[in-house]
């Protein structure tokens, strides 16, 4: 279970995965900007960031919302239009970034990872690393 959940976003697209995040939070705050999270001063265990596009969301906006909330758990929800995100960019740290078809598995495994029961993926984490945290 996920003590505290953070959704940032439009779930247009991406229902199945808000519904999915949804059950596992026992307490959910949802922005449509990241730069309306400035505000949450408790700790938040996951972040979910729903992406549609590359380039949604600007860098130093990013970088911020990983400055602030540093031990927190990310998963950043990226449609199909992302798709070649990982190789052609890198706002976000490739770690935390996952496709929507895959992004139910990986909160499952993020909800582990928060109960203590499977060890974290760093945001530093190579391709390698990512492939056997998401296939194991």
């Amino acid at each position: 279970m996920i003590d505290s959940l953070l959704l940032i976003g439009r779930p247009t697209d991406m229902d199945d995965v808000v519904l999915a995040a949804l059950q596992h939070a026992r307490t959910t705050r949802a922005f449509c900007r990241i730069e309306d999270v400035w505000q949450v001063e408790d700790p938040v265990s996951l972040i979910v960031v729903l992406e549609h596009w590359p380039d949604e969301y600007p860098r130093e906006t990013i970088h911020r919302l990983l400055e602030t909330f540093p031990l927190s758990r990310f998963m950043v929800v990226q449609g199909p239009w992302c798709a070649s995100a990982r190789r052609t960019r890198q706002a976000w740290p490739a770690a935390v970034g996952v496709p929507v078809t895959e992004a139910i598995g990986r909160l499952r495994r993020e909800v582990d990872v928060i109960a203590g029961q499977r060890t974290p993926l760093p945001w530093t984490a190579g391709m390698d690393e990512i492939f056997a945290f998401d296939h194991s």
